[in-house]
């Protein structure tokens, strides 16, 4: 464990320009300690892969200049509206994306994590998923010669990232039970994740979640709320005020300017540097 337990910095050295970066978590467990660190660090060009329904996660990312190509499912700040860093980006154009079906991401990243290079999935054919998406194929059935299947390819991040509850002196994480991190972690080259708290490894067995081994993770930082704005469920919910600032400066790129400035560049983090 102790040489995976390292400051905010040392975490996101690991991640070099370019890299295919996965993120979790939405306007819930988004690994936003590690976000504003990446966004301090000035990573550029980074692709992007949304692990689930992004929102401040990725539209920070992206308006802080970080990200070239993001692949996602659905990018939306919830009830708060529109992620509008994402929307004015694609709309000027300085943003590649590619867009997915929720099954479809699923299927690549476990694709990714058994090592093979597609997977197939059933719902797409007559869909303008095939149009748009013209990686997405269509087989032959090997077993049904009368049946088209498509197939997608998988999806192997350099690096993955992911806020979890807690973690033990071994380097184990019990993360939420409804994000995919397990398997996020075992279809990356690199794993890292925040954590609220740092326990004994009888007290994680005693937590409910998701158990991710200490073999899948390269690093863990001790990042009490480190998921804030967003909510970590059971400890503490959505910041709402913060929330409607990010939202408000938002609407412009000037704005949000000043937003990274006072709120990203100035501020302090409540974790271990």
């Amino acid at each position: 464990m102790s040489s995976k337990l390292v400051t905010l910095r040392e975490a996101i050295s690991l991640i070099p320009d370019g890299a295919k970066l996965a993120i979790s978590g939405n306007m819930d467990m988004s690994p936003m300690a590690l976000i504003r660190e990446i966004v301090r660090a000035q990573k550029r060009q980074l692709y992007l892969v949304c692990v689930g329904a992004a929102a401040v996660n990725a539209d920070l990312l992206i308006g802080a200049g970080a990200v070239s190509t993001v692949e996602f499912s659905q990018i939306s700040m919830g009830e708060y509206g529109f992620a509008l860093n994402f929307r004015r980006h694609c709309e000027i154009g300085s943003l590649s994306s590619l867009e997915h079906a929720c099954p479809t991401l699923t299927a690549a990243i476990q694709a990714g994590a058994m090592g093979i290079p597609f997977i197939p999935v059933r719902g797409l054919l007559g869909t303008d998923y095939m149009k748009i998406r013209p990686d997405f194929q269509a087989i032959t059935n090997p077993y049904e010669d009368d049946e088209q299947i498509a197939i997608v390819p998988a999806i192997q991040p350099d690096v993955a990232i992911f806020h979890g509850y807690k973690a033990d002196t071994l380097g184990n994480v019990v993360a939420h039970p409804l994000q995919n991190n397990r398997l996020l972690a075992q279809a990356s080259q690199l794993a890292i994740a925040s954590v609220e708290e740092i326990v004994t490894p009888e007290e994680l067995r005693k937590e409910s979640g998701t158990w991710i081994p200490a073999m899948y993770l390269s690093a863990i930082v001790h990042a009490p709320r480190g998921a804030a704005p967003t909510s970590c469920p059971g400890r503490y919910g959505i910041d709402g005020e913060q929330i409607s600032i990010y939202m408000e400066a938002a609407s412009s790129q000037a704005g949000f300017q000043a937003y990274l400035q006072q709120h990203i560049y100035e501020a302090q983090e409540e974790a271990i540097r």
